[in-house]
């Protein structure tokens, strides 16, 4: 009894101690005001260390891009969560794909914009947020890149041609029509030195969407089915052509062991950079030069290692009994079974798809 009286005591003591200890130091903040508040300080070390990020290397951030980007498995399928992409059979996107890429080359530039835009939609709805924003930033990036220098530079150098024709003042064409509407071929023009063309612009457009589509609409499909799916439907495309000797079997075989591969040269890329960020390498000091040599030994290590990967797939698979594509039997493992709904869906949609652009074309 008196213990635990002497324990309660004692607790007491200390809280009282810790009172008055925080007591004067508030008396003491209110007075002098010398000591700045936490939330300040935290804002000032976050300013700071904003600033040294944007201070960083060329070579650095460089590095740093590589890291993140190896981190999204573009090759790898997600069994969760579960997207009607998921339940779509796999020769039909297969076929979505080929069509895709057709519409896009035939269809007008407004057409191009849209289609686009709907593969981004579908994307952000069927794919986790962790891999649709990497995704979509970096493609996005990329393919605003190759809009601006295709508009900037396709009719920026005037072509060299010789005229076959007579002029018009020979011809006793002195008197030029105005057009009923106002119509311009040249866009933009800038002294000579940068020329935007409609025909330029439709064909940046074009490489945009075309680069942008081909590219997210095939991380669409292999997020959303298995390798094995992807190769058996491939497969079953090509088997009208196997009485031709096509080897059919050995093509989808390839196409299995690329889908296979593609993850491990992403995961060996990264644990080069890896190696390579934990060395806290001087890239100022290094200079374009070292830099160059440096990526020149990445470069050389990493074929070295991935042909040294793919001499052991090849010694396993040997040991395991393979014989060859002919005689070698793919086992499925459905995580998603496919559904005549979304079959008939996907298929209405591509249909409706060609309409639209027939229609408008």
């Amino acid at each position: 009894m008196h213990a635990a009286d002497a324990h309660l005591d004692w607790g007491d003591e200390s809280t009282s101690w810790w009172s008055g200890k925080a007591a004067a130091a508030a008396a003491a903040d209110g007075g002098g005001g010398a000591a700045a508040p936490p939330p300040a300080a935290a804002a000032a070390r976050a300013g700071k260390a904003g600033k040294e990020s944007e201070k960083l290397p060329l070579q650095q951030r460089l590095l740093n891009g590589i890291l993140n980007v190896s981190n999204v498995p573009y090759s790898s399928f997600v069994p969760h969560p579960i997207t009607p992409l998921h339940k779509v059979d796999a020769q039909i996107k297969q076929l979505w794909l080929l069509v895709l890429y057709i519409i896009i080359a035939r269809a007008t530039p407004a057409l191009r914009v849209g289609i686009a835009a709907a593969v981004a939609g579908l994307s952000i709805l069927c794919l986790p947020r962790r891999l649709w924003v990497s995704q979509l930033q970096r493609l996005g990036f990329i393919c605003g890149l190759i809009l601006l220098f295709t508009a900037i530079g396709s009719d920026s150098v005037p072509p060299l041609l010789q005229q076959h024709s007579l002029p018009g003042s020979m011809e006793g064409l002195n008197m030029r029509l105005a057009p009923d509407t106002p119509y311009s071929y040249v866009l933009l023009d800038l002294g000579g030195f940068v020329t935007v063309t409609r025909r330029s612009v439709n064909l940046a457009i074009t490489a945009a969407a075309l680069t942008f589509c081909a590219l997210q609409s095939a991380s669409l499909c292999l997020v959303t089915t298995p390798g094995e799916e992807m190769a058996l439907a491939l497969g079953r495309w090509l088997a009208p052509l196997r009485p031709l000797g096509v080897p059919t079997q050995r093509i989808a075989f390839t196409l299995l062991l690329s889908l296979r591969f593609m993850s491990l040269v992403f995961e060996e890329v990264r644990n080069l950079c890896l190696g390579l960020a934990a060395r806290g390498v001087d890239w100022r000091a290094q200079g374009g030069r070292g830099s160059l040599e440096i990526l020149g030994r990445l470069v050389v290590r990493l074929f070295g290692n991935l042909f040294a990967r793919s001499e052991k797939i090849s010694q396993a698979m040997v040991v395991r009994g393979f014989l060859g594509p002919q005689q070698h039997h793919l086992y499925l493992m459905r995580s998603n079974e496919t559904t005549l709904l979304g079959n008939v869906g996907a298929l209405a949609l591509l249909v409706a798809l060609c309409a639209a652009v027939a229609y408008v074309r």
